[in-house]
């Protein structure tokens, strides 16, 4: 049926290219599998375009590390500027050739350093073809799923206003043709990214793995005088040299008060005796994302009153695992944290959702709706007692404490991905003492 209705789409070339939602027909490429799937996807009146991300400049002799934009990313693998990527169910006619696929590229903007693969599904030609391309195909089409500007707008600082590049972009098209409608391509690759492929699970396993060494490393160095940047520099130090390109998000490292802080970044602080570190990092690899969260104690054991939070968090967190199943309504995983929670005394002290999708993203797309095989995603509760709160004993002010870890949904429950990294109290206590002897 899914072949008929795509030949009925897009014509018999596209359907060829078919796509099991994350799995690859034999003899087709991860990549161009996707490319399948999301050609699958669109009706013959609709066009795709994909724009690399723009290379920011850090100072004006130096750039930031270039990060491709997360969709063209996925469905070419390159992580490399000056790309544009056009997929049209209808076709394309460049030459002599009518393709479904086609890729510009710019040989220039990284100076040849990179090797681009072939399109096997496809055809690749110059950047400079691009808008008469383009040009041709826009009168027959009526939707466009263009990628989405980074930022989405501009602060025009001297007339305090924003300036929506997006918006005014749309506007101009869609002006010039008026039967087009110009969408935000995400939600449409989104529907093919929220199922993980066997290939990708092992990227984000290796990025998993790559992230517990530097957390292990991290339960080893800790001690009191220790800042927080030395924690954070051992970890990302592990995690490149297990293959990371970089940090899949900065670093979160939180002593003592910091530990209270959802998003803290600052990573100066030094830590104290009887404090906890809150360490929610992850790396990338390929591409992909891990993001783990370790609570430990700066002295390398638990006070009795964090040992009870600490353990809370863990009953909440081991509960959310285990109750993991095909079908099962997202906001559920919320409802298991809040009851174990409410049980053990600590849910006023919870501040966030418990979950959120996993993938080329951090925080990757997918709708928050129901869990279907395949999906990966994170589990996190959190206790954070303040300071000031007069309502508990003083032995447990002041105390955060987060716990997370990445899941892969299968049709047999839940697998922990991070399942290695250490989590349970005595484990963590006893690597912290075996490396202070």
């Amino acid at each position: 049926m899914m072949r008929a209705a795509i030949r009925r789409l897009c014509g018999p070339v596209a359907a060829t290219l078919i796509l099991a939602q994350g799995l690859a027909l034999a003899g087709m490429d991860e990549h161009a599998a996707r490319r399948a799937h999301v050609l699958g996807l669109m009706d013959s009146s609709s066009a795709l375009v994909l724009h690399s991300a723009e290379i920011q400049m850090r100072s004006p002799d130096a750039n930031y590390r270039f990060r491709q934009e997360s969709n063209l990313l996925y469905l070419t693998g390159e992580n490399r500027p000056g790309l544009t990527l056009l997929i049209a169910p209808r076709g394309i006619h460049v030459g002599d050739t009518l393709a479904h696929i086609v890729l510009f590229v710019n040989p220039a903007a990284d100076d040849g350093a990179l090797s681009l693969r072939p399109v096997a599904d496809g055809i690749t030609v110059h950047i400079q073809r691009f808008h008469d391309v383009f040009a041709q195909i826009l009168p027959e089409i009526s939707t466009l799923y263009a990628s989405s500007f980074s930022p989405a707008f501009m602060a025009d600082w001297l007339n305090n206003r924003p300036m929506f590049l997006e918006r005014e972009s749309r506007k101009e098209l869609e002006k010039k043709y008026p039967n087009l409608k110009v969408k935000n391509a995400t939600p449409l690759v989104a529907q093919s990214r929220v199922i993980k492929s066997p290939w990708e699970v092992e990227r984000i396993r290796a990025s998993i793995a790559a992230t517990g060494e530097g957390l292990r490393k991290a339960m080893e160095l800790c001690r009191p005088g220790i800042r927080e940047y030395e924690l954070q520099a051992a970890i990302e130090y592990e995690m490149m040299r297990r293959g990371a390109s970089a940090p899949s998000f900065p670093s979160i490292i939180g002593s003592g008060p910091n530990a209270l802080i959802l998003h803290y970044e600052h990573n100066y602080r030094t830590a104290a005796a009887g404090e906890l570190v809150v360490m929610d990092v992850g790396a990338e690899i390929e591409g992909y994302a891990a993001d783990i969260t370790r609570t430990i104690p700066v002295s390398g054991t638990f006070s009795s009153e964090q040992k009870k939070v600490y353990n809370a968090v863990l009953h909440a967190h081991d509960s959310i695992i285990a109750s993991v199943r095909v079908g099962m309504p997202w906001s559920d995983l919320d409802k298991v944290a809040r009851r174990v929670l409410a049980a053990e005394g600590f849910e006023k002290f919870w501040k966030h959702s418990v979950s959120h999708h996993l993938g080329i993203d951090v925080h990757d797309v997918g709708k928050m709706d129901t869990l279907r095989a395949g999906m990966v995603f994170t589990v996190e509760p959190g206790v954070y007692i303040s300071e000031k709160d007069t309502t508990v004993a003083p032995g447990f002010r002041g105390i955060g404490v987060r716990i997370e870890d990445d899941v892969l949904v299968t049709e047999r429950g839940g697998v922990v991905l991070s399942e290695a990294i250490p989590r349970e109290a005595r484990e963590i206590e006893k690597i912290m003492r075996k490396s202070k002897r």
